[in-house]
């Protein structure tokens, strides 16, 4: 059972009783006054209305407290929806910006993986050229050696020849040494900056999955959430609807008691039913009004038997109050 339904069988079960005993005491009240008819009232019968009407009095405003309870219980629904709906709303947001944040962080990952993927794959093409560079510098390194060594050699020889040679190729051996060097500080730095790059390719391939799994795990939760509000949203409607329709009862229940207090006030004093007739015309026609609503009370087998015998009294009740009046004059 949906819980308007639950607040609407409530109602039904706290305020009819009280409403039936409410009308059933007017109209014993509208009974013994049609059978006074207009004559002045004895004590007993007085006794007897104010007995009546103070019962229906007690027995609406019991029925008015009751409705106002489900009332509040439902008005104190409403507002917890509210929270609720509010809280959710503000968490949909949140998840929405924080799955756009994770996309966007993702997607610059996986830039940043591509980056990175084409820098080590340039950086192996250098590596390769940077070793062949190497051992072509470290290859001329070792001729130029050799033919410093010639050059000494052939200075204890032939001087003249030997000595020329051999300062010629020890320069030239120096510049190889230098090419050498800055051939292998390329090769290692080259080296470096892809052991480097391989590193934080690793890291990046971690991060990108696990991101994913966080972006998985926050969209399935905010679906979750969606289906929450959407489940509120119904709720919150039907609990309007039934918070509408319990508060317009409660009002014509409110109402009642209102007009049965003002005729039992009547009934103070009174001596005759002539001044009666106005409030009692006002409390029976009220009773038998359709609000949005009052079907929760007027529809039950009880009530209607009460209420129809209320149409036949009052014009009796009236009857003899213009009949008595005529017979004065």
């Amino acid at each position: 059972m949906e819980d308007c339904e639950i607040h609407e069988r409530d109602f039904k079960e706290a305020t009819l009783p009280h409403f039936l005993k409410g009308i059933s005491s007017i109209l014993s009240f509208l009974v013994l006054a049609v059978s006074v008819g207009g004559k002045d009232l004895s004590e007993s019968d007085s006794k007897q209305l104010k007995s009546e009407i103070e019962l229906a009095q007690r027995e609406t405003l019991a029925a008015e407290e009751a409705a106002s309870g489900i009332v509040d219980l439902i008005d104190a629904g409403c507002e917890k929806l509210t929270a609720q709906h509010g809280k959710l709303s503000k968490e949909q947001k949140e998840l929405q910006e924080s799955i756009k944040s994770m996309h966007n962080q993702l997607a610059g990952l996986k830039n940043q993986r591509q980056r990175i993927t084409g820098q080590v794959q340039t950086a192996k093409v250098w590596l390769k050229q940077a070793d062949q560079t190497l051992r072509a510098a470290r290859a001329k390194k070792r001729e130029k050696q050799t033919g410093r060594d010639i050059g000494i050699g052939l200075s204890f020889v032939i001087p003249c020849i030997g000595i020329p040679m051999a300062v010629a190729f020890e320069k030239e051996r120096m510049h190889r040494k230098s090419e050498v060097d800055i051939a292998s500080e390329d090769l290692s730095q080259l080296r470096a900056s892809i052991t480097k790059d391989e590193e934080v390719l690793d890291q990046l391939n971690r991060q990108i999955p696990e991101m994913k799994k966080e972006t998985e795990k926050a969209a399935q939760t905010l679906s979750g959430v969606k289906t929450e509000l959407l489940k509120i949203k119904r709720s919150g409607a039907a609990l309007g609807k039934a918070q509408s329709k319990l508060k317009n009862c409660s009002q014509y229940l409110c109402t009642l008691h209102g007009r049965v207090s003002a005729l039992k006030a009547q009934t103070q004093h009174m001596y005759s039913l002539g001044p009666l007739i106005p409030f009692i015309d006002e409390t029976c026609a009220h009773i038998q009004q359709q609000v949005p609503g009052s079907e929760l009370l007027l529809t039950g087998t009880q009530v209607h038997k009460v209420m129809d015998s209320l149409k036949c009294m009052l014009p009796k009740l009236k009857e003899n109050n213009l009949s008595d009046k005529a017979n004065y004059m």
